[in-house]
């Protein structure tokens, strides 16, 4: 999932119970930590053997990497793009995350990434890949032909499996989000979660939400809930309180969905995807707006149709 490197809102996930479908969290996640942590960066940078200029810091780049000619078929786009800027010289650095193996396409564009930002920074120029998953890691770190004699590429990897341990100098809240993304971090046990917590405890608040609702995501149900009840006593987060607010005033849209499946289940044979609308709808005036149609109606068909429009307009 590539994107062109503009402000944006902040990613906003749902708090529903998220699988292991959406792998699209996991490299969002790690993008935008990239993004945050500076340090992060050089410590990645320096364990993969990439020599920055002196005294450098990252400065993020557009990561549109496209050539600028409509006629040109393909859009390149990196995840980050940043360029270390020294005394004498600077170094732009391509940074990609791989959740699975990457696939041809990504094998054709990496180059690309590679010639074009030297073109567009006129300096060296360097692709580092974090890889989420073991198999992630190994597909990026094979050798990429271009058919050019002398011409071969191998990215810089790094990723699961290959990150400083849990507890070390160099582990801070940026690395403990990825370590969590990487799945090297067990938050089934309540040292796991306390470590996770206590580290992103020193982000400011909105980088802390944004941080939770990405490991909220990824975990299962019975780890979030876990981390919920963490997260409203023993480490107190200003985004879990007022996730309970919002919680406390939804009850009776809950009490309200369960009043209504009720009803429909002892007239009618109540569809899946109708119930699952029902039950993720926060909306009590809504539901009930819903249970006053069911009174009325012959089918389920009519109650169909409401729900697809209401789905469908946001109202």
């Amino acid at each position: 999932m590539h994107a062109h490197l503009t402000l944006r809102k902040p990613w906003i996930v749902s708090s529903r119970p998220h699988n292991d479908s959406m792998p699209g969290i996991r490299h969002q996640a790690v993008v935008q930590v990239l993004r945050d942590d500076p340090q992060l960066l050089v410590m990645l940078l320096g364990r993969l053997g990439v020599r920055l200029p002196s005294g450098a810091v990252p400065d993020l780049k557009d990561s549109n990497l496209s050539s600028r000619d409509p006629d040109y078929l393909k859009e390149l786009i990196a995840d980050n793009v940043f360029l270390f800027k020294g005394i004498s010289r600077r170094v732009a650095v391509v940074f990609e995350v791989q959740s699975g193996r990457p696939k041809p396409d990504r094998k054709l564009a990496w180059p690309a990434y590679l010639t074009i930002a030297r073109a567009i920074h006129k300096c060296d120029t360097v692709l580092c890949v974090i890889g989420l998953s073991a198999d992630a890691v190994r597909g990026s770190a094979q050798m990429i032909r271009t058919g050019h004699p002398d011409f071969s590429l191998r990215p810089k990897v790094t990723g699961h499996g290959l990150l400083p341990a849990p507890g070390g100098a160099a582990f801070g809240p940026g690395l403990t989000v990825i370590k969590v993304m990487t799945r090297e971090l067990d938050l089934t046990t309540h040292e796991g979660r306390m470590f996770t917590l206590a580290s992103i405890a020193t982000v400011p608040d909105q980088q802390r939400e944004l941080y939770t609702r990405y490991i909220r995501a990824v975990v299962p149900p019975p780890v979030r809930k876990e981390l919920t009840k963490l997260m409203s006593t023993v480490i107190k987060d200003p985004f879990m309180d007022r996730l309970i607010a919002r919680g406390e005033a939804s009850g009776k849209a809950v009490e309200a969905a369960r009043m209504l499946l009720r009803y429909l289940d002892s007239r009618f044979d109540v569809p899946e995807n109708c119930r699952q609308q029902i039950e993720d709808c926060a909306d009590a005036g809504l539901i009930e707006a819903w249970f006053d149609r069911a009174l009325t109606a012959t089918t389920l068909d009519e109650i169909f149709a409401v729900l697809a429009l209401t789905h469908a307009t946001g109202r």
